[in-house]
């Protein structure tokens, strides 16, 4: 099994319970809203830390528009799809949009909440906030786990309490 993180909308705060979950990874997939090269560097210390621009971020030689990483399993475009979202009826619409990096994974942010489906063989999935609730959010974030020897997918998505004594 190959693990990996997936995780957005940090906006400048990360979870405690990030350094936990993430550990043992072989990389963390960071879908924009950063919000803080501090957080960055913070993910950086746990795994190899691939993350894209978001609508809150600043420009930043670290966090372009969009990356296409090449894991295990096949390619991770990782978007935050604030430029392309508008107009767009639904997720798997960036199946079409992406086509041409063929990915077996795209991870978006943006929207605040978590979504996973299968659409034409690729995996669409947003994991969430993971920053302190900022609307009605349920701030989470997702493990990945590659099984090679099956081909097999599994995403676990996990709640963040930031309501505990001196998080919130």
């Amino acid at each position: 099994m190959t693990r990996y993180g997936l995780i957005s909308d940090t906006h400048g705060n990360l979870h405690p319970q990030v350094f936990e979950l993430f550990e043992g990874v072989e990389a963390i997939f960071h879908a924009g809203d950063v919000v803080g090269e501090h957080i960055l560097d913070e993910l950086e210390a746990i795994a190899p830390t691939h993350a894209v621009h978001g609508n809150c971020d600043l420009m930043s030689p670290r966090l372009p528009a969009l990356r296409v990483i090449d894991a295990a399993f096949g390619k991770v475009v990782i978007t935050h799809s604030h430029l392309i979202q508008s107009g767009m009826a639904h997720p798997k619409t960036f199946v079409r949009h992406f086509a041409a990096q063929q990915p077996r994974l795209i991870l978006f942010g943006h929207t605040h909440q978590r979504y996973q489906a299968l659409h034409d063989g690729v995996w669409v999935v947003n994991p969430g906030s993971a920053g302190k609730p900022r609307f009605r959010d349920v701030p989470s974030l997702a493990i990945l786990e590659w099984d090679g020897e099956r081909k097999q997918f599994t995403f676990d998505f996990i709640a963040l309490d930031w309501s505990r004594k001196g998080l919130a």
